[in-house]
């Protein structure tokens, strides 16, 4: 899930990784690290990239 995340996020200039919490995800801009979203399941970031592109 986080490989196909990243896949998707690296077009549009975001980073995705896993956050403390199972199953949930962290969303960074790529070019200054800024925090775009915090414990996010997978359907969310998904919605997330969609939206920056």
């Amino acid at each position: 899930m986080l490989e196909d995340l990243n896949k998707k996020a690296k077009g549009v200039g975001l980073h995705v990784a896993d956050a403390k919490k199972p199953k949930l995800f962290t969303i960074r801009k790529v070019k200054n690290g800024k925090l775009v979203a915090k414990n996010v399941d997978g359907d969310e970031a998904m919605k997330i990239i969609k939206k920056y592109k």
